[in-house]
C-alpha cells in the first residue's frame, strides 16, 4: 500500500478571532494544518510560542507545506530505496544521515514503509533574521520493515522529533531531524 498525500487543501485556522477583535481578549492559538485525503495523516503546527519573534503568515504556510513534503519525501525514499526525494526536502546533517540509511537498506535488501497517522508540531524558535526555525514534533507513525513484500517487523508508536528547518533555494529544507527517544 503506497501512501499518496493530497496536500492541496491547506487550511489556516484562527481560533477566537472574533473575541480578539472585539475588545481586549488576546487572540487564541493559531494553528496551521495540512490535511491529506481522508485515509491519510494530518500535520498541525502551532506557531504561537515561537521565540524570539512571531512567524509571519506566509512563512507559516511555507513551513507547513515544506515540512509536510519532507515527511512525504522521507516515506518515498525509504519505501523505494531512492535518494531523490531526500535531496528535494533535506539538507546538511539530516540529508547525510537519511542518505546513509537508504544506502544501508539497499545493501541489506530491505525497505521501510512509514504509515503516517499524524503530527502535532510546535514551533519553538524562529531566528531573528528569519533564516531558521526549530520544531518539536509528536508524530504517530507505524513503521514496517520489509523484505520485498514480506513484513519482517512492524511497530506503531508516538515518536518525538526535533527538527530544524532552514531557508534554501525557493523552499524550507529540513537540516536536522532527530528522534528524541
Amino acid at each position: 500500500m503506497k501512501m499518496k498525500l493530497n496536500l492541496t487543501r491547506v487550511l489556516v485556522l484562527t481560533f477566537g478571532a472574533a473575541l480578539g477583535l472585539s475588545g481586549g481578549i488576546p487572540l487564541a492559538k493559531r494553528v496551521v494544518s495540512v490535511w491529506a485525503d481522508a485515509k491519510s495523516s494530518s500535520i498541525q503546527i502551532n506557531f504561537d510560542n515561537a521565540k524570539p519573534r512571531e512567524v509571519e503568515d506566509s512563512t507559516q504556510q511555507s513551513i507547513m507545506r515544506d515540512y509536510s513534503a519532507a515527511w512525504k519525501g522521507l516515506s518515498n525514499a525509504l519505501s523505494k530505496n531512492v535518494t531523490g526525494p531526500l535531496n528535494e526536502n533535506f539538507t546538511g546533517f539530516a540529508l547525510d544521515k537519511l542518505t546513509q540509511r537508504v544506502k544501508d537498506q539497499q545493501q541489506n535488501g530491505i525497505s521501510t514503509r512509514i504509515i503516517d497517522r499524524g503530527h502535532k508540531v510546535e514551533a519553538l524558535f524562529y531566528a531573528p533574521d528569519g533564516s531558521s526555525i526549530e520544531l518539536r514534533d509528536t508524530a504517530t507513525i507505524e513503521t514496517q520493515v520489509l523484505d520485498g513484500s514480506t513484513v519482517l517487523h512492524s511497530d506503531q508508536a508516538q515518536v518525538h522529533y526535533y527538527a530544524v528547518m532552514t531557508g534554501a533555494e525557493d523552499r524550507w529544507k529540513v537540516r536536522i531531524l532527530e528522534n528524541t527517544q
